[in-house]
């Protein structure tokens, strides 16, 4: 393997070098320097890791008192935050609180106040570093440091989020393993809720970080994929969690509880604190939804007028299917909980309408995009005996598989590579392991060692380093960035339609289907989506345009706001009169051919 990686990261090289153009804002890095504030508080919930939930008696009445010095505004005690062998026994206490912290990458000397903001979840497992089995797993994981500086230097606000850890993956009971997981995956819902909305509301207190509130986008790498996912997907308790068999445990009762684990909002419940955030009514919608290398928890959670989606995935992923399959503990390869991955749940977005924002990106646009559409519909052989090979959808504009060489050590599949855009520093990594080592009070055959750890972690990743990932990040942002220059209608977006453009509509047409039922496409080198979403019913004739499932929402009246411009109409009529003017010959001569253009051309 170790062979393989010059090619690799000559081929990324060329790939990133190859998309040379002038330099613009939001999808190239026009800044030299970038601005960090790190440590910024923007709130706290029960720690599920050090809270002793045994002693009810004793965490319900600090859970009262926590919740009243909330309601009144005052500060919470020191000792809640502190471990108990920290403390004289007067002052200790079952309920312990997790400190939620982000760090924010703005680009130094930026007179634009109005970034859009990308908030960035580290992977991790849901566990701590090292203990997670592990390396990386914090908001200061290399990939997590150097891409928010890279999208503060293209003009984002960057931020990068910590969330409450605590799930139990070496369990032997796989209820145990399935339900902590889901517990664990909600928490880190809910303090990403918390960090949208202090975002949306320092907008209006002075806006410190110079952002744009109605442009949120969540980036997850690894477990953050899934929380981000998540996120802007699950919306309904009742059909989503409550009645989804897989969610539901062998006692009976779905594994996340509202009365016990806050509503999907963000409301309390009886292990979760009151979010003032969320009770002032702050808005918690985002923008996107960008995942690297995690799934979505159940595919029924995607619904019509959600927000964009756009992953990253390894086709070869051993631990988050890159289809439908099942997630494994990456420590002990044990079975946990059905999910989809990318090449499910993109495709998935695609046909619900909800990715139109950016499929209208032309091809030799970049040359990231053009990479990605190469390998749609494309076999691969797969990782696992009971599934030789592995076919990448027809067409999930927003899906770019990362294909690696096959890399099972010793037969082992779980050595193929889940995170090849993840890098760390062997005396770190030390310095990491002998502190919690320290702190847990382990020696011996007990304690971590950095150099199993390590090794371990080569297998996974060989040639793992900062040129290797760095070169990942160059295609992850350069397919990343022109898509969220559309979601958000950005100056300069490749989806924008351009007097330049307009010109080259001209025999570069085609229509299908033919014969058509339902819809009809007319596509030309243009493909703007911000002009093909209308409404069917508010449509002249009934053709020359895709019609997508509308559904009338905020996100929808969003991403059609440019129908609401008179440039529509100079466009439409160009476009009827160039058509006929392309079509009128061949009606003319061919009478088979006028017999199978009236369905299409009827609606």
């Amino acid at each position: 393997m170790k062979n393989n990686l010059p090619a690799l990261l000559l081929s990324l090289i060329m790939l990133a070098g190859a998309y040379v153009q002038a330099q613009t804002r939001y999808l190239d890095e026009v800044f030299n320097d970038v601005d960090v504030t790190t440590d910024v508080a923007f709130g706290f919930n029960v720690d599920a890791l050090r809270s002793n939930f045994t002693d009810q008696a004793q965490f319900g009445a600090d859970m009262a008192a926590v919740t009243q010095l909330i309601n009144d505004g005052e500060d919470v005690p020191l000792n809640y935050f502190q471990s108990n062998g920290q403390l004289p026994a007067e002052q200790q206490t079952a309920l312990k609180l997790f400190p939620l912290q982000m760090d924010v990458y703005t680009p130094a000397d930026d007179e634009v106040t109005d970034r859009p903001v990308i908030i960035y979840l580290h992977t991790g497992n849901f566990l701590p570093p090292v203990i997670n089995g592990g390396i990386t797993g914090s908001r200061i994981d290399s990939a997590a440091v150097n891409s928010c500086k890279r999208w503060a230097k293209s003009g984002y606000t960057a931020v990068s989020l910590s969330y409450r850890l605590g799930w139990n993956p070496i369990s032997e009971d796989p209820d145990v393993r399935r339900g902590t997981l889901l517990q664990a995956v909600y928490r880190a819902i809910h303090d990403t809720q918390t960090g949208v909305r202090f975002l949306r509301s320092s907008a209006v207190q002075g806006n410190p970080f110079g952002i744009d509130p109605e442009s949120i986008i969540l980036y997850g790498q690894g477990s953050g994929g899934y929380v981000a996912q998540a996120y802007n997907t699950l919306n309904d308790y009742g059909s989503e969690i409550a009645g989804l068999n897989k969610f539901i445990g062998e006692d009976g009762l779905p594994y996340v509880l509202e009365a016990r684990d806050g509503t999907i909002d963000g409301g309390p419940g009886a292990i979760r604190l009151p979010d003032p955030l969320q009770e002032a009514g702050i808005d918690r919608s985002i923008s996107m939804a960008i995942n690297a290398g995690g799934a979505l928890a159940d595919i029924s959670w995607m619904d019509e007028g959600e927000a964009p989606v756009v992953t990253i995935h390894c086709v070869r992923d051993p631990f988050a299917p890159f289809g439908d399959g099942t997630v494994v503990v990456p420590t002990t390869e044990e079975n946990v909980v059905d999910v989809s991955g990318g090449n499910v749940f993109v495709q998935q977005a695609v046909d619900l309408g909800n990715n139109a924002a950016f499929a209208g990106i032309p091809d030799g646009n970049d040359p990231f995009t053009d990479r990605a559409r190469s390998l749609y519909g494309q076999t691969f052989d797969y990782i696992l005996a009971a599934q030789p090979t592995i076919t990448v959808a027809p067409s999930p504009e927003g899906l770019f598989p990362v294909v690696l060489p096959i890399n099972s050590l010793g037969g082992n599949p779980f050595t193929n590579e889940s995170g090849p855009w993840d890098w760390w520093d062997l005396a770190t990594l030390e310095a990491v392991v002998a502190g919690t080592n320290a702190a847990l009070g382990l020696t011996g055959d007990d304690a971590y060692d950095a150099q199993v750890l390590h090794q371990q972690g080569l297998a996974g990743n060989p040639g793992m380093g900062a040129e290797k990932g760095n070169a990942f990040l160059d295609t992850i942002q350069g397919y990343v960035n022109p898509r969220i220059m559309c979601v958000l209608e950005l100056p300069e977006n490749p989806c924008a339609l351009s007097a330049n453009n307009t010109n080259r509509l001209e025999n570069a047409t085609s229509i299908f289907p033919n014969p058509t039922r339902d819809a009809l496409t007319v596509r030309n080198l243009i493909r703007t989506p911000s002009l093909i979403t209308k409404p069917p019913e508010e449509m002249s004739g009934g053709f020359l345009f895709t019609f997508v499932p509308w559904k009338e929402s905020p996100k929808n009246r969003r991403y059609t706001t440019t129908w609401k411009r008179k440039l529509w109409l100079k466009y439409l009529a160009i476009s009827i009169a160039k058509m006929l003017r392309l079509l009128r010959p061949l009606l003319m001569c061919c009478p088979q051919s006028r017999r199978s253009l009236k369905p299409l051309l009827s609606g």
